[in-house]
């Protein structure tokens, strides 16, 4: 059967010699006369060395990832027959090639930088190639040369972004429709149907619209009252999380990153820990006000604390023995620094605000600074250890991934995963009770374990936390809405800026490159900034202008712990999940999507029949 114009698509090929392509995979089909090995790196994998992927006796098809540029060389029983000395990014475009310079020419090319009489002009790691996704692609060994190895598009690639657009706009949509027919229902339906259905809705969550009455509704200013964007910031926060656990769709940018680096789903866990510090600010200070002996608010404190850690560790034994049985984790790590930020809180917090005259500019440093000061002075011997304390036979500051990092040039750095930190856990708690996957271990080939949720990261997570309870500590010292986003805007600028210089506004540079498998300081600083900014943004729409009321989302951020440990529980059963064979990203972005917004459902319920669940 014939697909007419789409017989030349990758996606509707998805083969490669029998073999069924998946999503972020294309083919090679290589052309020899001779037996080869076939040699590669990803440019993921900062200063490896290639590696053997495959010997082939004869022309065969290789299948590749295709989710970080490609280094490679083919090599005979003479040595090498060719290998990639430049970089090329192009290749997901229809069936063009690019030249160095960057000039547009037909698909033949004379590809990368030549020597004098033609020998190799760079080293094995001097070039990239992108494959992308149901690629169909061929190297012919007879028509190359050491400096021109460039595989020609045979069939072209899939839109992989495509599903991404194509959701946003279904739930734009959606929203939009709703928005519209409850418009159109305020003004059209009228008497008790309204009063049953809308009217009730609005008035419960602080809507400042009055239905069926002549009366000119008149805003409010904001008052110290529980902000609606405080949980549905944090509702935001969950489903998020709950998308990136189910899977993200496959996308890189919603899986997190191999070492350095920041993508969506690395900003998910911060955020949660910043929503934390605001909720546990809030709290203590309507408890305290009350008169709460601070002792007893403490022991409040180290409650929950345990019982979320408790939670966390019942959460990592399923379908696992008790001997390895991961001891940090997401609710660990909320646990201790819970407790931290608690306590500081529970010492120092000021249950009434002395309003001086002309000292109104720095009203909230006032009322936090003993808090920031203990806080500092922790990340302060974070720093101190990652930096002046080497792992036994590692280099004195190193906080690689190990395995083959670096090892191009020269370095055996195979035992030196997560350098100090890493060396830490594995000491302390283990190996066995470890994080055993990541796709660091797959681009680095590490065989040491490391959990990114391990000891050391708690002091410099200590940033994100105290930051929320800081933007907290700003709405209460401030009644004014310009005060408040001034402010909130004004530190998510010190923070992000400060961050990015420790990185060098870079992936791999600066002193402290920003890094969530140790949540390096950098990479608390940046997550807190964006934290800040989208508090600021939700704030002006939700609390000053009403805009939005922020439903689903405000619900979700009612029971968020509730929500999350359900997610975590049920994430591998139907119809949260579901099994699809040689998927493509648009069959996984749907199935969670869909998870996600069935636990919206489930918060949309647990409100209407006013359950929250706290511990």
């Amino acid at each position: 059967m014939s697909l007419g114009k789409f017989e030349n698509v990758g996606a509707f090929i998805r083969s490669c010699n029998g073999t069924t392509l998946r999503y972020d995979q294309a083919c090679l089909q290589i052309i020899t006369s001779e037996e080869i090995s076939f040699w590669s790196q990803y440019e993921e994998c900062e200063g490896c060395k290639l590696l053997k992927t495959v010997e082939l006796p004869i022309s065969g098809g290789i299948v590749l990832e295709t989710l970080s540029p490609l280094r490679y060389a083919v090599k005979n029983g003479n040595g090498q027959i060719c290998n990639v000395s430049a970089r090329l990014f192009a290749a997901c475009e229809p069936p063009r090639c690019l030249r160095v310079d960057a000039t547009i020419k037909p698909c033949t090319v004379i590809y990368g930088p030549r020597h004098r009489g033609g020998a190799l002009a760079a080293s094995n790691r001097g070039g990239t190639y992108q494959f992308c996704e149901f690629g169909q692609y061929s190297l012919n060994l007879s028509e190359v040369t050491k400096t021109e190895c460039l595989p020609r598009m045979t069939a072209e690639p899939d839109a992989a972004s495509l599903p991404i657009l194509t959701a946003v706009v279904i739930l734009l949509s959606m929203a939009t429709l709703w928005y519209i027919v409850k418009g159109i229902g305020k003004r059209i339906i009228a008497g008790r149907l309204y009063a049953r259905y809308f009217a009730r809705e609005d008035n419960e969550l602080g809507s400042e619209t009055r239905v069926l009455t002549t009366e000119a509704s008149v805003p409010r200013s904001p008052t110290r009252s529980r902000l609606r964007s405080l949980d549905i910031f944090r509702g935001f926060a969950l489903a998020l999380m709950i998308f990136v656990n189910a899977g993200g769709g496959g996308y890189g940018v919603f899986s997190h990153s191999t070492w350095n680096g920041l993508t969506v789903a690395d900003v998910v866990f911060p955020w949660f820990a910043f929503a934390m510090g605001q909720a546990l600010v809030l709290s203590l200070n309507a408890r305290l006000r009350t008169s709460l002996p601070r002792l007893t608010a403490l022991q409040q404190v180290a409650r929950r604390s345990l019982l979320m850690s408790l939670a966390g560790v019942v959460l990592g034994s399923v379908n696992v023995s008790w001997t390895d049985v991961r001891l940090p984790g997401v609710l660990q790590r909320l646990a201790a620094m819970y407790f931290i930020v608690g306590a500081l809180e529970c010492a120092f917090m000021r249950t009434s605000q002395n309003i001086t005259p002309g000292r109104s500019l720095f009203r909230d440093i006032a009322a936090g600074w003993q808090q920031w000061l203990a806080t500092l002075l922790l990340v302060a011997v974070q720093i101190c250890i990652t930096l002046t304390v080497a792992a036994p036979g590692c280099p004195r500051g190193y906080a690689g991934p190990g395995g083959l990092h670096l090892s191009d040039h020269g370095h055996n750095l195979e035992n030196c995963t997560g350098g100090i930190a890493g060396y830490i856990d594995r000491l302390i708690l283990g190996e066995s009770h470890l994080y055993q996957k990541g796709t660091f271990r797959d681009v680095y080939h590490t065989r040491l374990p490391h959990d990114p949720e391990g000891l050391l990261g708690i002091l410099s997570g200590l940033l994100v936390v105290q930051a929320g309870a800081h933007a907290t500590r700003i709405m209460l010292a401030y009644n004014h809405a310009r005060a408040r986003i001034m402010r909130w805007v004004f530190w998510s600028l010190v923070f992000g800026v400060t961050g990015g210089a420790l990185a060098m506004f870079s992936r791999n540079g600066g002193v402290i490159p920003i890094n969530k498998n140790l949540w390096s300081v950098s990479y608390c600083l940046v997550t807190a900034a964006l934290a800040f900014g989208l508090q600021a943004v939700l704030y002006f729409l939700v609390d000053l202008k009403m805009k939005w009321g922020g439903r689903p989302l405000y619900y979700a951020g009612q029971n968020a712990l509730f929500l999350y440990i359900g997610s975590e529980l049920l994430k591998r059963h139907f119809p949260l999940h579901v099994h699809v064979p040689a998927a493509t990203h648009a069959q996984l972005l749907a199935t969670h999507a869909a998870a996600m917004l069935l636990w919206l459902a489930v918060a949309v319920a647990l409100h209407r029949k006013r359950i929250f669940i706290t511990l």
